[in-house]
């Protein structure tokens, strides 16, 4: 596959950014001017392609004159490359289907809203004959879903470099790339054949779409999902109403046409005026695909001819797609079951939870088998219940998930091992001590790996306390949104009024910062709902250790940290209570997880797996509640290092009231009032803890 790249492309621009309505409101593209550039910068492209464009208006006369417009419906196959960063650009798969789906209703004038036409042009809107479908089979004849994503900055450049990241063959395949923006503010654009006939137009021939112009689903919307109509309308060599130039409402378009017969000249519209005559015609054709009115809803005979003859001409390679052998090469007249393919949208879950699986499959799957591996097997056609069912658990475990599927001639299957976790309610009490030196991995704990690739796992290279951590090989990422979660089962917190979760972390950046983040969450409802309880990032908490572009480990205390949160909410006082340990790796360094701690106190005050110190604090706290201020006294019996800090409900640290090394005797100070509210009061000295709770009214 050859890619080439252009220093300066020539395009014909679609709609604008917005949903604008006004002409002052437009982002224009500058097609005429780029046109100008392009010619001044590769003038022996000029002459090439004045021939190809006046060969396809010679063809266009004689189609028109002797074939009388034809009746032969016609197949272009597609390929769409989704040019991501991890953003809200990486469309999914139901979105592009949807954008193919509005593309061939408006081909083939099944839109609902032709109902809409003005009597003046409905005796001609036209059912242009050609479908699109998305080929199966890439240029080297592999199975393949006609949907490539690849992950780039580029996604912003919308040009020549983000194209040549992948495109397939023009003469057999329509391009198509969505990004996140498509370049001097259009929502999209793309090149009239004649204007890329030559070789070098190769690399550069497609169509380029933003995200949200892409489909009426996701992130397009139902007013944006024609822009792909009207930019295949360019690349079927059709001008915009108003002519060769990208100024809609431009009074001296009335000089100027679009080489269609049956569209009368126009100076062009950017809000929708049924009644508009603009050059003198009894009414404009305001309502054509070719215009930015935003009601756009026809193609007329003349642009069916025009089309249609640029499909059957050589310029640009248009005729050789729709030949029967590239038809059978790319897969698309009798596509092939060539792979089973299922996923679960989240794999850790609690009893009596939805686990939501959803096929993958390509092609034509007629039936679908779901074994999900607690004695369940469902069967069935109907897509809107098999393709991607919904499935509870009654009993926690781990279990093999399969799925069968078939096209009534060829019959896959694939199979999953050990893919769902399923956690009970109050499956341990507290407290938990998690040093990562046991059995890995441990029942107590599950994994969830979004991008299939490393993800956490023991490590004996580094430790806090022990012999062994559990990392994350995160160095070698590269990837902007490399998503991995470590989960714990369920602990009974039902009849506690404190949680205290405390754990060591260890990581470096690189020595370009980068925003690699580590989440810790909590839930009192197995995960139906998670509450952020700290969030660190490479840019400011995460980093523990010195910058480094060699692959960190930590090999000094100094190099951890610590946290401990107090979790007072009753919300999570429940026997579903869990926590989750999220981390998102762009492209920065390895991370260490070590000391992972669950403790708690009951309603009576009692601790559950704290140990307390000993000596006993001596310790008084009044008034409690108290008002506008209360006081600590504590008396330190030795010489010692202590923290006394002070948290919310929320487990948020709200003051440090003591941090360092105290003298023997007593030692007193003033608490003042933050906000009403239930507070903890932690006193902690050499890894050991206690805690007083702290009312203000």
């Amino acid at each position: 596959m050859k890619k080439h790249l252009l220093l300066l492309s020539l395009f014909v621009g679609a709609f604008t950014l917005s949903n604008a309505q006004s002409a002052d409101q437009v982002r224009y593209c500058g097609h005429t001017q780029m046109q100008d550039k392009f010619f001044q910068h590769r003038p022996d492209c000029r002459h090439s392609a004045e021939g190809a464009n006046q060969q396809l208006e010679d063809e266009t006369r004689i189609y028109g004159e002797e074939r009388g417009g034809g009746q032969t419906v016609y197949i272009i196959p597609m390929v769409f490359h989704v040019i991501h960063n991890g953003g809200v650009e990486n469309i999914s798969d139901q979105q592009i289907y949807d954008a193919v789906a509005v593309l061939n209703r408006d081909f083939r004038k099944l839109n609902a809203d032709t109902t809409l036409i003005v009597d003046a042009f409905e005796g001609i809107a036209s059912d242009i004959g050609i479908e699109f479908r998305l080929a199966s089979l890439d240029p080297d004849g592999n199975c393949h879903p006609g949907i490539n994503r690849i992950q780039s900055e580029l996604t912003t450049e919308g040009g020549d470099q983000m194209k040549a990241l992948s495109t397939w063959p023009r003469a057999s395949y329509m391009n198509i790339w969505v990004c996140a923006d498509a370049g001097d503010g259009t929502a999209g654009y793309t090149f009239l054949p004649g204007n890329v006939s030559g070789n070098w137009g190769e690399a550069i021939d497609g169509i380029v779409l933003r995200h949200d112009y892409t489909g009426s689903i996701g992130t397009g919307s139902i007013s944006r999902s024609r822009t792909l109509t009207h930019e295949v309308g360019h690349w079927l060599n059709l001008r915009h109403t108003w002519g060769p130039t990208n100024s809609p409402g431009d009074p001296t378009n009335c000089d100027f046409d679009d080489n269609v017969d049956d569209t009368p000249n126009t100076i062009g519209w950017t809000i929708c005026d049924l009644d508009g005559a603009s050059c003198g015609s009894a009414i404009d054709n305001v309502q054509n695909y070719m215009e930015y009115s935003y009601c756009s809803r026809m193609f007329t005979e003349g642009q069916r001819t025009r089309m249609r003859t640029a499909l059957l001409s050589n310029v640009a390679d248009r005729d050789q797609l729709i030949t029967q052998a590239n038809l059978i090469e790319t897969g698309v007249i009798e596509p092939a079951l060539c792979l089973a393919q299922f996923n679960v949208e989240y794999a850790v879950g609690c009893a009596g939870q939805m686990f939501r699986f959803h096929d993958t499959s390509y092609h034509g799957v007629i039936e679908w088998t779901w074994d999900f591996g607690d004695g369940t097997v469902i069967t069935g056609t109907d897509p809107d219940e098999f393709r991607d069912p919904i499935h509870i658990y009654e009993t926690a475990g781990n279990y093999t998930v399969s799925m069968t599927v078939t096209n009534g001639t060829t019959t896959l299957t694939e199979e999953w091992p050990n893919l769902v976790t399923v956690f009970g309610y109050g499956d341990n009490l507290a407290p938990l001590e998690e040093g990562f030196e046991n059995t890995w991995p441990s029942s107590d704990w599950a994994l969830f790996n979004y991008n299939q690739d490393l993800t956490w796992e023991i490590t004996p290279s580094a430790s806090y306390t022990g012999d062994k951590s559990l990392k994350l090989r995160n160095f070698s990422n590269t990837t902007s949104e490399n998503m991995d979660e470590l989960l714990s089962a369920t602990y009974d917190m039902s009849a506690m009024d404190t949680i205290f979760l405390s754990y060591r972390w260890a990581y470096a950046n690189k020595l370009t910062e980068t925003e690699d983040r580590l989440r810790i969450s909590v839930t009192g409802d197995c995960g139906d709902s998670w509450s952020v309880r700290r969030t660190m990032t490479g840019v400011t908490n995460l980093p523990t250790g010195t910058a480094t572009n060699a692959q960190f480990t930590p090999t000094l205390t100094s190099q951890w940290g610590s946290e401990t949160l107090i979790l007072t909410n009753q919300n999570w006082m429940t026997d579903a209570f869990r926590v989750k340990f999220e981390f998102t790796g762009r492209g920065g360094n390895n991370i260490f997880l070590d000391d992972i701690n669950i403790t708690s106190s009951d309603t009576t005050g009692n601790f559950v797996g704290i140990n307390e110190l000993n000596p006993t604090f001596v310790f008084g706290l009044y008034p409690n509640p108290a008002k506008e201020s209360a006081t600590l006294k504590y008396y330190a019996n030795q010489r010692e290092v202590t923290s006394i800090k002070m948290y919310n409900s929320l487990g948020e640290l709200v003051e440090v009231i003591a941090q360092g090394e105290l003298n023997v005797g007593e030692h007193i100070y003033t608490i003042n009032r933050p906000a009403a509210g239930l507070y903890a009061v932690v006193f902690e000295r050499n890894g050991n803890k206690a805690t007083e709770r702290l009312a203000f009214n």
